[in-house]
């Protein structure tokens, strides 16, 4: 399964290209080693934890309390939101970015999607969930806002609910633009200060997001052309296109 993937990740300290060892993926070119964990992971962060808050360090309170935090902020099912993000998404190489406990990868699978499904995230014990809900996907232990993954390569870019944590969002975005084929599908869902409701549930998670407009301009500017948007509550789906 790794196997099928090597061929567009990159070494996140050189960008060379990878092989694949004995429990490892080795950078041809500054020989920098990444463990495989459980078959389906790479870990290219080693012991560069990074932040990780409690629903990271303990999966298993993740997805309940993500139930309870949609029914107090989002809008609809939180089924019908992962549904409707997900529409029409049905071949070629597809990136979850910030895959949490892998619901989403799941949800496709579920769907016979074909082709290759990534998921990257930051916590290990969420990717180790994230495995074990699926069959056939692929993850990546790295951060969203530096992807070991090469450019032009990836068909589709689907992140739920993570973007507005980061405060540096261009950079972010800015990885979207360079992985993602030219025409590559869009899925974005974040939280936006639009609203009253928005602006305290930015506050009280500490989180650092923006308006709806702001996002627009950062998406344009890199080469994303937002086609639509969906409300959710305090969230805010974009559906978009790489133009160039």
């Amino acid at each position: 399964m790794i196997e099928s993937v090597l061929p567009i990740l990159q070494c996140p300290k050189c960008s060379s290209k990878l092989r694949k060892e004995q429990g490892y993926i080795v950078c041809i070119q500054c020989g920098a080693k990444y463990s495989i964990i459980d078959e389906r992971i790479i870990d290219f962060l080693g012991g560069d934890q990074g932040w990780v808050g409690l629903f990271e360090r303990f999966p298993r309170l993740y997805d309940p309390w993500s139930r309870i935090g949609w029914r107090l902020s989002g809008r609809g099912s939180l089924d019908r939101f992962y549904e409707e993000l997900t529409e029409n998404l049905s071949e070629g190489i597809l990136v979850d970015a910030g895959c949490g406990t892998g619901s989403l990868l799941s949800l496709l699978e579920r769907k016979q999607y074909r082709g290759s499904l990534i998921g990257i995230d930051i916590s290990l014990p969420m990717l180790k969930t994230a495995s074990r809900k699926t069959k056939e996907a692929v993850f990546l232990r790295a951060s969203i806002d530096r992807i070991p993954i090469a450019n032009d390569t990836i068909d589709h870019y689907v992140s739920s609910l993570v973007i507005h944590i980061f405060r540096d969002k261009a950079k972010v975005i800015s990885e979207i633009s360079r992985i993602l084929r030219k025409g590559g599908n869009v899925r974005v869902a974040v939280a936006t200060t639009d609203s009253i409701k928005g602006r305290i549930f930015s506050r009280l998670l500490a989180v650092h997001a923006i308006r709806t407009s702001d996002y627009i301009s950062l998406f344009k500017a890199h080469g994303i052309e937002i086609l639509r948007t969906n409300d959710f509550g305090t969230f805010k789906a974009f559906y978009g296109l790489l133009s160039y």
